[in-house]
């Protein structure tokens, strides 16, 4: 029997180590058990106001299913007092997007995902996404890494926080059997997804069958696994985490590493960018091997890869770009506000910009740019092909700007640029190592500092 008490307290607890009082938070919610339990405790914690669910269609699975899966869904977060937001792949997506990175229906269906979540978290002023990884999932992890063959450092499992995807994942500390007792207990019922029990994807592999008859021989087996990965944590302890901001990390640290050391700077990079896939063991040597002869190239495929740019060593997901290539956001230069990007940033201007500089490493990273110069709409959004600044000594391509600045190849479209009914306006550099540049227009000596500021600087969601 399992006390409500404990299991709303974990919850409170996981949430509180990483967020402030006032945080709004986006729950990845797919109706199934783990994810209303964290509906649940996320709508009686924070209320209306600041729960907003998302449900994402991914279009794979039979229609009536879908419908009868979605009503309930719905019928749940009336119950609970939250809106829900229904987000539907166009029909084929997932299988076309499978059949391009080669990885699968149940891989690009998580890539899907994530973007559809991460666009709605900028779009409703999210600071982060509440996922329902539990207990079970980091046995299942660790199964998984233990099965391929991975070194000691994979075996440190999911991580609770992932402050550069913008994910918090509170009930690690919980189990499958806890949640489904507290939802019975708050008269709830969950949905069924039919593929959660399809043996071709390895994740259920490991968890409708190997796990279950390991368990049947060895009952303290899942104790063991989570003791395996105190164990490894440990054995890790003695090498510094490396700072892997931006997706990056410094050549120059990996060279005095030793080579569990460098593993554990590839998993770290890995592991920020991708939720509970396995690092395949022949990219990791490739990988390692690259370090160590220390030019520059690119190493991985369509799904991952791995480049080697001016003294870093960067991880990206092409897939992901389509995120960035989509949004923008409307912007009043009259106003102070708070605009969330992609990539954990934020756009701040006026009275928000003021603040923020205050917690910053470089003040001098800011733009003053007059609100009189503005030509129609104003909007914030990420570079694109084709775009031209005009600077003082002559008109450039954003993208030979970037490369100028050495900013890396695959990073160029990720940079936030403004843009008016006219022109490029400005481009924020600096997030990926370069620098800002304005527009020739708003190049003036005159009152400088009387202009609104604008910035663009990561998010710190702990307040």
């Amino acid at each position: 029997m399992f006390s409500l008490n404990s299991t709303e307290r974990v919850f409170s607890e996981a949430i509180k180590r990483h967020v402030s009082n006032d945080s709004k938070f986006l729950v990845a919610f797919s109706g199934g058990c783990d994810s209303l339990a964290l509906l649940t405790l996320c709508s009686k914690a924070f209320g209306s106001g600041r729960t907003v669910p998302v449900y994402v269609n991914h279009n794979i699975r039979p229609a009536d299913e879908l419908e009868k899966e979605i009503a309930l869904n719905h019928k749940n977060c009336r119950k609970l007092g939250v809106d829900l937001i229904v987000r539907t792949l166009d029909e084929g997506r997932v299988k076309t997007l499978a059949a391009r990175r080669g990885g699968g229906i149940e891989d690009a269906a998580r890539v899907l995902r994530y973007e559809a979540l991460e666009q709605e978290r900028c779009k409703n002023g999210c600071s982060l996404i509440l996922t329902a990884h539990h207990r079970d999932d980091q046995v299942e992890t660790v199964v998984m890494h233990l099965r391929s063959g991975s070194p000691v450092t994979s075996l440190l499992g999911i991580r609770e926080y992932d402050a550069a995807r913008n994910l918090l994942r509170p009930l690690l500390g919980i189990s499958r059997k806890e949640l489904e007792q507290y939802l019975v207990s708050n008269g709830l019922e969950w949905s069924t997804d039919s593929t959660n029990s399809d043996g071709r994807y390895s994740r259920n592999d490991i968890r409708c069958n190997i796990i279950p008859k390991v368990a049947e021989v060895w009952p303290g087996f899942e104790d063991a696994v989570l003791a395996l990965r105190t164990q490894a944590m440990d054995a890790c302890n003695g090498e510094k985490t490396p700072d892997v901001s931006g997706n990056r990390v410094s050549l120059e640290e990996l060279k005095g590493r030793s080579l569990t050391g460098r593993v554990l700077a590839v998993y770290a990079l890995w592991d920020h960018l991708f939720d509970g896939r396995e690092l395949p063991m022949t990219l990791l040597d490739r990988v390692l091997d690259a370090i160590s002869e220390g030019r520059d190239c690119n190493v991985g495929s369509n799904m991952a890869v791995f480049s080697l740019y001016r003294g870093y060593l960067y991880l990206t997901d092409p897939c992901e770009d389509s995120i960035y290539e989509k949004f923008e956001a409307t912007i009043d230069p009259k106003l102070s506000q708070t605009v969330l990007l992609p990539g954990n940033m934020a756009l701040r201007s006026g009275d928000d910009a003021q603040k923020a500089l205050k917690t910053m490493e470089n003040p001098d990273l800011a733009l003053r740019l007059d609100p009189k110069k503005f030509k129609g709409k104003v909007r914030i959004r990420f570079v694109r092909e084709g775009d031209v600044i005009r600077l003082k000594d002559g008109s450039k391509t954003v993208l030979r700007l970037l490369q100028d600045m050495k900013v890396m190849p695959a990073l160029r479209r990720r940079v936030p640029v403004i843009e008016d009914e006219r022109e490029v306006c400005a481009v924020f550099g600096s997030v990926l190592g370069g620098k800002d540049r304005i527009c020739v227009k708003f190049v003036t000596s005159l009152a400088r500092n009387n202009f609104p500021i604008y910035i663009v600087n990561s998010i710190e969601s702990k307040g």
